[in-house]
């Protein structure tokens, strides 16, 4: 892929182009998770739905809502009969507040996620398969809270097979509080989604321990900051 086509393939937004019957011609990396929580014709008969009266860009504000998904625009265009495309503005996640770090102690994100794992495993016939980044230092975390997120987590997923978990460094992020600049830490699970997960319960309690929430069809990731000071 040329630059261009990497741009568009790594966009935060979902963008699909279909021909003229509806037929997915070509679309990003996003737009395929898309396409996992609502038909492709839904979302080819809102392009038409949303498109100028002659060849061109139409962007149009609105609030959509598709599975996990929520968008607050869409930009359609087309500029002959055979092919039209759609862009969808997804909502930016819910961001992090200051953290409060006096009452906050470093711990082991390890050890927390190994008594996760602990407590829920009583329960799971099927387990858990785990990567850690071997690297990572202790974090000012609330522990207690911590553990109740990952545990409610694991809830969101069935035991039909083991749940996977992924804790890494995010590359090329970071963000700031009290005039410094924390490298983000991401944890992902994954697993066969279980339909009963308390989504807003998950993004509140993440907030409380200064991180994030967003979910990806399969996936719930949470993002926090690195703070070792």
């Amino acid at each position: 892929m040329n630059f261009y086509e990497k741009w568009v393939e790594y966009d935060y937004n979902p963008w699909i182009m279909f021909d003229d019957q509806g037929k997915v011609l070509t679309l990003n990396q996003e737009a395929q998770y898309l396409l996992a929580e609502v038909k492709v014709a839904e979302i080819f008969e809102l392009a038409l739905t949303y498109a100028t009266q002659s060849y061109g860009f139409k962007t149009t504000m609105m609030d959509l809502e598709f599975g996990k998904y929520e968008f607050f625009g869409i930009m359609v265009g087309y500029e002959d009969n055979n092919a039209i495309a759609i862009k969808l503005y997804q909502k930016p996640p819910q961001r992090i507040h200051e953290p409060s770090l006096k009452a906050l102690k470093p711990h082991n994100l390890y050890t927390l996620i190994d008594l996760a794992i602990s407590t829920s495993s009583i329960s799971r016939k099927h387990g858990f398969t785990t990567y850690l980044d071997p690297a990572l230092p202790e974090v000012r975390i609330d522990p207690e809270k911590f553990i109740l997120l990952l545990t409610r987590t694991f809830d969101c997923f069935t035991d039909e097979t083991s749940v996977k978990l992924s804790l890494v460094l995010k590359t090329g992020e970071t963000l700031k509080f009290e005039g410094k600049r924390h490298p983000i830490i991401q944890l992902s699970t994954e697993g066969v989604p279980s339909g009963t997960c308390q989504e807003e319960a998950l993004k509140q309690l993440a907030n409380e321990i200064n991180g994030f929430i967003t979910y990806k069809r399969d996936r719930i990731i949470f993002e926090m900051p690195m703070i070792t000071g």
